[in-house]
């Protein structure tokens, strides 16, 4: 009996040695492989268009959260209260090439703004959409900024995550005179910070004809932050740079995933096979008066993904639109009604007019 005690204990020990050692690891990896953007880090501008001043005065837009390719229809995801932590690869090559068709059939518009676009992660077969995106947008310029790059991610421990590498991809049919990542302060607690998200918002500048620049913004803010702790940081830095943007002459529209609903949204407006609901509210004060946040109230842009797409059951809401500058009118907003197929958020359309 003392023999069967020693030896149990000796099993524990190595259990426990083992457990300590594989923390241990992923904490130093965590540490030797963290991601530390500047401040303002410059953007590499991919394509061949020439920069040039621009004489136009209506520009469209187009806002997409294309769920790194794998959170279209048929998914669910541990982290929303689902089960699945990665898509099956024949979902993620569904989920691509419906993305993918979009953009063949949709690409006169002047300015496209993408969050969620892997470039190299375990999910989705670390395959470059980015690339692939540049190859069906081959009359555009890119640019691209990290806001999540993580070598290994060990949640859930089953069945670890792994490997994330992801971000924000503008696109534009005229070539930036600039395009600049900034970064959102992390208001994240430690060793956990090393594991998750460095949000940031990607700015591309604009010549215009008349002397000033069009800025245009492209944001993904926190999600899972139901108290408000990291997106009470992020809104007042990127309402202050698009305000000191405005007062300089500029003309400015910023566009993607805020992952809250606009001030005045009401879910019973939407027309929806869904359960419409309310999230987290932006703050109307936040701007201005003359600012405009544009939504189409009809149509909504996300769905939780706690459980398949399902009829009655899933909730649906709107976290994805556009604000304008006071010297910008809008001329049309429309959200895509794809149903969710390909991504958890649905593609918003804008098209504005630049004030006299």
């Amino acid at each position: 009996m003392r023999t069967f005690f020693k030896y149990l204990s000796r099993l524990f020990f190595f259990l426990a040695l083992v457990i300590v050692l594989y923390f241990s690891i992923i904490i130093l990896t965590g540490i030797f492989t963290d991601y530390h953007p500047k401040e303002i880090s410059e953007l590499e501008i991919s394509g061949n268009l020439e920069k040039a001043q621009i004489s136009d005065s209506i520009f469209t837009f187009l806002s997409w959260n294309i769920g790194y390719g794998g959170l279209g229809a048929e998914m669910d995801f541990f982290y929303d209260g689902g089960k699945m932590v990665r898509p099956p690869l024949k979902l993620v090559e569904k989920y691509t090439v419906g993305i993918l068709d979009f953009f063949n059939a949709n690409d006169s518009i002047d300015f496209i703004l993408l969050q969620e676009v892997d470039r190299k992660s375990t999910r989705t077969n670390f395959q470059d959409e980015l690339s692939m995106l540049d190859g069906i947008l081959i009359n555009y310029s890119s640019s691209f900024g990290y806001n999540y790059k993580v070598q290994f991610i060990p949640i859930p421990l089953t069945s670890p995550l792994g490997q994330v590498e992801m971000g924000q991809a503008n696109f534009s049919r005229h070539k930036p005179a600039s395009s600049e990542r900034y970064t959102y302060h992390s208001a994240y607690s430690w060793p956990k910070q090393l594991f998750m998200p460095d949000r940031c918002f990607v700015v591309s500048r604009f010549n215009l004809s008349n002397g000033k620049e069009l800025v245009v913004i492209n944001t993904h803010n926190s999600a899972y932050d139901s108290e408000g702790k990291l997106r009470n940081i992020e809104i007042p830095l990127i309402r202050d740079f698009m305000l000191n943007e405005f007062n300089q002459g500029n003309y400015v529209v910023a566009g993607g995933d805020w992952n809250q609903n606009p001030p005045d949204f009401k879910p019973e407006k939407l027309r929806t096979n869904y359960q419409a609901i309310k999230t987290e509210i932006l703050d109307e004060m936040f701007f201005p008066k003359g600012w405009k946040i544009c939504y189409d109230e009809k149509t909504p842009t996300n769905r939780k993904v706690d459980i398949p797409l399902t009829k009655g059951k899933t909730e649906v809401t709107v976290i994805d639109y556009f604000i304008l500058s006071p010297n910008l009118d809008l001329t049309e907003i429309k959200t895509h009604s794809l149903n969710f197929q390909y991504s958890d958020h649905n593609p918003v359309f804008l098209k504005i007019r630049l004030k006299n």
